[in-house]
C-alpha cells in the first residue's frame, strides 16, 4: 500500500507539472539541442573542447565523444558517473550505490590526471586534485563532452589523459520529473526557463541498505556475508543559466550551480566505520563575456568556485573540514581563414585552501594548514590546411605554477583524409602539479614532491560513414608519476611510467529505428617500469555495447547496454623492492542496464529502469560491494 501511494503521488505531480508545460522557447544557442530520440555516446558533428572553440568534429584530431541530452534522460543517468558509463576509452570504479564515491580515468589514467571542466573552466578541487563524479549531478547539462587525449598545452595541469567537458542547457523549457525505485531511491527534478533564463534544480533520497555476499580474495582476505548499512546519500542541487545578446556582436552567459551532498561512510568491509559521515558543499558561478566579428571572436571568462568538505569520524572522533577555493580568468581569441585557425589566450588562477584535520582518536586535533598556489599561463595553437586532404595542428602552452615552477607543454596534431577513411594522430607533452593533500595532508603529505611530466601520443584511423567506426592505438610515458605508497599512504614520484593501448568503436546509423554502438579498449601495457608491476585502476579490458530504439518509431522507445570489465592489477607495494602486491586484483564483472519508456501523452512519458539485470556481485574497488540489481521507476515531461 504504502508503494502505491508513492506511485499515484508521483502520477498526481506529473499531471500537474503537464498542465502547465509550454513549448520550448526557441532562439539562438551556442549549443546544438538533444536530439529527439537517445543517441549512443558517439562523435557527433560539432563540439568546444577538443580545441577550445566551436568547430566541426571533422577539423578536429582528437578523438572526441559526446554524451547528450536525450541518452542521460534515456538511461536515468543522475550523476556524472552514471552518464560516463557507456563512454569508450572511460575507466569508472565505484565505492557503492548513489552518493558514494566513484574514481575515474581515460585510456589508464587516475582521477587526478584527467580533468574536470564546467562550460570549459576547470572545476576539480586543489586539495585532492579531483572532482567526485559519483556526486556530481547532470542536472542542467545539455550535453558532455569527452576529449581523450592528452590535452595540457590548452588546458594545463591535470589534462593528461583529457578533458571532460559538462556544458549547460541554454534553452528555456519547462521540465518534471519524479522517480521511485529499489533501496529507498526517490528523486525530483524541475526546470522552468524565459527569455535565455534557465533554472533547475533537483532533489535525490536514497536509504542504499542491501545485502552482499561473502567475499573471498586469493590473498587470504575473507569477509562473511551481511548488510551493507551508513551508506545513505542526500543530494541537493540547483543549477541556472543565463544568455543574453548584448548588441553590437557582443553576448553575455552566466552560469551558477550549488551542489550539496550528504552521505553516509560504511568503511570497507574489513574496516568498517558504521557513525562516519560526509558532507560536500559545491558552489560554480562563471561570466562569460564574447564579441564576435566576422570569423573572429574574442572571449572574457571569469569564474569562482567554493568546495566545503566535512568528514565526521563520529563517536565523538572529530572531523576533517577542508574549505578550497578557487578563481580564474581566461582571455580567449579565435579565428579563421581560408586555410588557416588560431586560438590563443591567457590563463591566470588563484586557489587556497585551509585544512584542518581532528587527527587519530584520543589524539590533539592537528593544527589548521593553509596551502595556496597560483598559476599564469599563455597558450597558442594554429591548424593549417595543407591541401583538401591534409591538415596540420601545433600548439605551445608556458606555464608558471607557484610554488611549482615553470613548464612549456608543446603539442602536434594532423589529420589526413584517405577517401572515405580519415587518420588522425597527435603527440603532447602533458603535466600535473601535486595536490595540496599530497603535499600537506598531516603526516601523510610529501612537500617534496615535483609535477608529474607525461609524454602522449595517439592515433585513430575513422570510417564516418561505415557505422562511424574507429580503431585507434594510444600511449604514455611519463617521469615522477605521484603514487601512494600503500604501506605508509605517503605518496612519492614514482621514477617512469610506460602505457600502451588499443581502442575500437562504433554506431550504427538507425536501422528499422534502431541504433546500436560497441566499444572496446584494451589497455595491454600499464607498467611502473620502477618495479615491472602493473599500475592499480587500469583494467586490460573494457568493453561495452548497447542498442536503442527512440520514440521516433511509436510511442514505445528502450534501450539496453551492457558494460564488461577485466580484473585490475594487484597494488603495488613500494616498502621494499620487489616486495609482494599490497591487496588482491579488483575485481572483474559484467553489468547490463535496460530501460523502456512509453509517451502516455505529448510531454508524459513513463519508464521503468532495470540497471545490473543479472544482479552481478562483484567488488569494484577492493572491500567496497556493488549493489547489485536495482530498480526505478520514473515519470517525466520529456
Amino acid at each position: 500500500m504504502l508503494h502505491s501511494a508513492r506511485v499515484g503521488i508521483l502520477a498526481a505531480l506529473l499531471g500537474a507539472s503537464c498542465a502547465f508545460s509550454t513549448a520550448p522557447a526557441r532562439g539562438a544557442s551556442p549549443n546544438p539541442a538533444p536530439s529527439a530520440s537517445p543517441t549512443p555516446p558517439a562523435e557527433i558533428g560539432r563540439v568546444v573542447t577538443s580545441d577550445r572553440r566551436p568547430e566541426s568534429l571533422a577539423t578536429t584530431t582528437r578523438p572526441t565523444f559526446v554524451v547528450d541530452r536525450a541518452t542521460i534522460e534515456a538511461f536515468g543517468n543522475r550523476t556524472l558517473a552514471d552518464a560516463l558509463g557507456n563512454v569508450p576509452g572511460v575507466d569508472l570504479y565505484s565505492y557503492g550505490a548513489f552518493g558514494a564515491q566513484s574514481n575515474y580515468g581515460i585510456r589508464g589514467t587516475t582521477s587526478e590526471q584527467t580533468l574536470i571542466l564546467q562550460d570549459g573552466i576547470p572545476i576539480i578541487a586543489g586539495t585532492s586534485g579531483t572532482v567526485d563524479p559519483g556526486s556530481l549531478a547532470t542536472l542542467g547539462l545539455n550535453r558532455i563532452e569527452v576529449v581523450e587525449s592528452g590535452s595540457s598545452t590548452l588546458y594545463g595541469t591535470s589534462a593528461t589523459g583529457g578533458v571532460i567537458n559538462l556544458i549547460s542547457d541554454l534553452q528555456p523549457q519547462a521540465y518534471l520529473r519524479v522517480a521511485d525505485g529499489s533501496l529507498g531511491d526517490r528523486d525530483v527534478a524541475a526546470a522552468a526557463g524565459a527569455s535565455g533564463l534557465v533554472v533547475s534544480f533537483e532533489r535525490h533520497l536514497a536509504d542504499n541498505m542491501y545485502g552482499y555476499p561473502a567475499f573471498a580474495y586469493a590473498g587470504g582476505n575473507a569477509t562473511p556475508a551481511g548488510t551493507r548499512t551508513n551508506d545513505w546519500a542526500e543530494q541537493s542541487a540547483v543549477r541556472l543559466s543565463y544568455l543574453a545578446p548584448l548588441g553590437g556582436g557582443w553576448t553575455a552567459r552566466v552560469t551558477a550551480d550549488d551542489d550539496d551532498v550528504r552521505i553516509g561512510v560504511p568503511g570497507s568491509l574489513s574496516y568498517l566505520t558504521p557513525d562516519t559521515t560526509q558532507g560536500t558543499l559545491r558552489e560554480d558561478g562563471q561570466l562569460d563575456l564574447a564579441h564576435a566579428a566576422g570569423p573572429s571572436t574574442l572571449s572574457l571568462s571569469l569564474a569562482g568556485s567554493l568546495q566545503l568538505l566535512d568528514y565526521d569520524y563520529g563517536l565523538g572522533q572529530g572531523a576533517d573540514v577542508t574549505s578550497d577555493a578557487r578563481t580564474q580568468a581566461s582571455l580567449r581569441y579565435t579565428t579563421s581563414g581560408t586555410r588557416t585557425d588560431l586560438v590563443a589566450g591567457i590563463d591566470l588562477a588563484r586557489e587556497t585552501a585551509l585544512l584542518t584535520f581532528a587527527g587519530p582518536p584520543n589524539e590533539a586535533p592537528t593544527p589548521p594548514t593553509a596551502a595556496a598556489a597560483t598559476q599564469a599561463a599563455a597558450y597558442a595553437q594554429v591548424g593549417y590546411d595543407a591541401s583538401a586532404a591534409l591538415r596540420l595542428v601545433a600548439g605551445l602552452r608556458g606555464e608558471h605554477d607557484a610554488p611549482y615552477g615553470s613548464v612549456a607543454a608543446p603539442s602536434f596534431g594532423a589529420r589526413l583524409t584517405l577517401g572515405a577513411a580519415r587518420l588522425s594522430a597527435n603527440v603532447a607533452e602533458a603535466y600535473r602539479v601535486p595536490t595540496f593533500d599530497e603535499l600537506y595532508y598531516p603526516n601523510y603529505g610529501n612537500p617534496a614532491l615535483v609535477p608529474e611530466k607525461l609524454t602522449d601520443y595517439d592515433a585513430t584511423l575513422a570510417f564516418p560513414a561505415a557505422a562511424n567506426l574507429s580503431l585507434g592505438i594510444f600511449g604514455r610515458d611519463g617521469a615522477n608519476l605521484i603514487v601512494p605508497n600503500p604501506t605508509t599512504f605517503i605518496p612519492f614520484n614514482a621514477s617512469r611510467v610506460s602505457v600502451n593501448g588499443a581502442q575500437l568503436s562504433a554506431t550504427t546509423r538507425a536501422w528499422h529505428h534502431l541504433a546500436f554502438t560497441a566499444g572496446l579498449t584494451d589497455v595491454y601495457r600499464a607498467l611502473d617500469t620502477t618495479t615491472g608491476l602493473r599500475l592499480p585502476n587500469a583494467p586490460p579490458i573494457v568493453a561495452t555495447a548497447g542498442v536503442e530504439r527512440g520514440f521516433d518509431g511509436g510511442p514505445l522507445g528502450f534501450g539496453a547496454r551492457v558494460r564488461v570489465v577485466g580484473q585490475t592489477a594487484d597494488v603495488p607495494n613500494y616498502s621494499a623492492p620487489n616486495a609482494p602486491p599490497f591487496a588482491d586484483p579488483y575485481d572483474a564483472y559484467t553489468t547490463a542496464d535496460a530501460y523502456v519508456r512509453y509517451r502516455l501523452a505529448h510531454g508524459a512519458i513513463a519508464t521503468l529502469r532495470v540497471r545490473d539485470l543479472t544482479n552481478a556481485l562483484y567488488a569494484p574497488i577492493f572491500g567496497y560491494p556493488s549493489p547489485g540489481r536495482t530498480w526505478e521507476f520514473e515519470l517525466a515531461t520529456r
